[in-house]
């Protein structure tokens, strides 16, 4: 069976809404027309992560939602700032259409990676946890950023600086059927910074040996993971199972059998 990595259920918007009193929040300033798309560009070449809130009305919830956000970045101001985006406002709609957010319910926050990166979707309320939570290590930005283009993703985890690509890996990129569908990032089990990865990735850095595959697939499915004797065929076979290979019925690994079920993802998360 194929698993869901913990990192691909934070881009779920499930919160129910969180009913306060107006005079219990600090008003938000929205900011001003087109002034959101700025910021989000001007974070990005600074390396910042940026949190876009999406709302309609300058309402309780969305009161609340800026109070969090504001107590929660000024902490984090040399790591992220935080956006308004005004559903309806005509020079806003170009992020709207991006992220897909016309239906959603409001307010929506979504934290966006300084590579663009979708790392949180978070409808209706915001809490310190969910905050933090959307900052992700360097490999698992690039990861998730590939699987909302709907690439195949290949983490290979070296337990030391020499081990080597396993062969598998250069048969997939060799191979026309997969090699514009895939891409392929390398960290080292070792990496501290990584350790949250590691983590959601079930591998022990202590006892990391030679090189170990991860083999994601959209919107993050986690089909499997891999040693460095794997075999192409063996890959593609539970890539297969997992209902993530092709749609071709001539495919020599399409195994025929019916995707697992997994919880849905929302249109933008899937980018």
């Amino acid at each position: 069976m194929s698993r869901r990595l913990v990192f691909a259920s934070c881009l779920l918007a499930a919160n129910a809404p969180n009913v306060v009193q107006a005079q219990q929040v600090t008003t938000v300033r929205p900011a001003s027309p087109s002034q959101a798309e700025a910021t989000l560009e001007k974070a990005a070449a600074e390396g910042k992560y940026t949190f876009l809130v999406f709302y309609k009305t300058n309402d309780a919830a969305t009161q609340t939602v800026g109070a969090t956000l504001k107590d929660a970045l000024v902490k984090r101001s040399e790591l992220a700032v935080g956006a308004y985006v005004q559903v309806g406002q005509p020079a806003e709609q170009a992020l709207v259409d991006k992220y897909d957010v016309s239906r959603a319910p409001m307010p929506m926050t979504i934290a966006v990676a300084p590579n663009g990166a979708m790392t949180g979707l978070f409808a209706q309320k915001l809490t310190p946890e969910l905050i933090e939570n959307a900052f992700v290590t360097p490999t698992m930005m690039r990861c998730m950023k590939s699987l909302q283009e709907g690439k195949l993703v290949f983490v290979c985890v070296q337990g030391s600086a020499k081990a080597a690509a396993p062969a598998s890996l250069k048969d997939f990129q060799a191979d026309p059927h997969f090699k514009d569908r895939l891409v392929a990032y390398s960290m080292l089990a070792a990496d501290t910074a990584e350790g949250k990865f590691l983590t959601q990735m079930q591998i022990d850095p202590a006892k990391a040996k030679g090189t170990t595959t991860v083999l994601l697939a959209p919107p993050g499915v986690l089909v499997g993971k891999f040693d460095e004797f794997a075999s192409k065929d063996e890959i593609a076979a539970a890539l297969a199972k997992a209902g993530k290979c092709c749609d071709d019925p001539n495919c020599k690994h399409h195994q025929h059998q019916p995707a697992p079920r997994t919880t849905s993802v929302p249109p933008a998360a899937r980018r």
